[in-house]
């Protein structure tokens, strides 16, 4: 997944990625959080993972970080920018939790604010990769506000629950030529075996 996004075929490779899903419970947060320590395991390449599911945030679970404050706090109240960011146990790798959930997610996602935060992160950072894990693009409205400041967008289905129909409506909804590819998980093996994260197809 990670040499696909940084070695494309033609082009320069997408900086800015937001990866979602159609519904919740499809491993969204699971991929994004990979592919971040994966390319910042990279030699030279630094990552910036910010958790916008504000609705429900996960990312400072995963890493096992304080989330006191974050991303909401940062749209509510302002601040530097670098004050709300949380070094990991990988030195490359540095994310923004999403915070304590707000009564007006949808609101803050969809602000000016965010639009500037995204547009100071692409100027400030440019020798890193920004990953956004967001709310599930069906269950709420403010996907389709971070779809217009990111390079790209990774569709995360899940095996044998992602229904087709939801997955024609997102890509309807962003543009075909806006998704980079579709993560493909928890397919099973012919041991019946799951596996997360297992491959990624060019959506033609």
């Amino acid at each position: 997944l990670k040499n696909t996004l940084m070695f494309p075929e033609t082009g320069e490779p997408p900086k800015t990625i937001m990866v979602t899903s159609a519904t919740r419970g499809e491993g969204k947060s699971f991929v994004t959080s990979n592919l971040a320590v994966s390319i910042a395991s990279s030699i030279d390449e630094h990552v910036l993972l910010i958790d916008c599911d504000l609705h429900k945030p996960s990312i400072h679970q995963i890493f096992r970080c304080a989330n006191d404050k974050g991303l909401s706090s940062f749209l509510t109240h302002g601040g530097p920018l670098s004050s709300f960011m949380i070094k990991t146990g990988l030195n490359k790798l540095t994310i923004i939790p999403g915070g304590k959930t707000p009564n007006n997610p949808s609101e803050l996602i969809s602000s000016e604010q965010m639009r500037r935060l995204i547009s100071e992160a692409k100027m400030r950072y440019e020798d890193r990769y920004i990953l956004i894990d967001t709310p599930p693009t069906l269950i709420t409205s403010e996907t389709n506000a971070l779809a217009k400041h990111v390079d790209g967008i990774l569709l995360v289905v899940k095996h044998g629950y992602t229904r087709k129909d939801h997955i024609q409506e997102i890509v309807d909804t962003h543009g075909k030529e806006k998704i980079l590819g579709v993560v493909y998980n928890f397919v099973k093996d012919r041991f019946g075996r799951n596996y997360q994260n297992n491959s990624i197809y060019g959506y033609t």
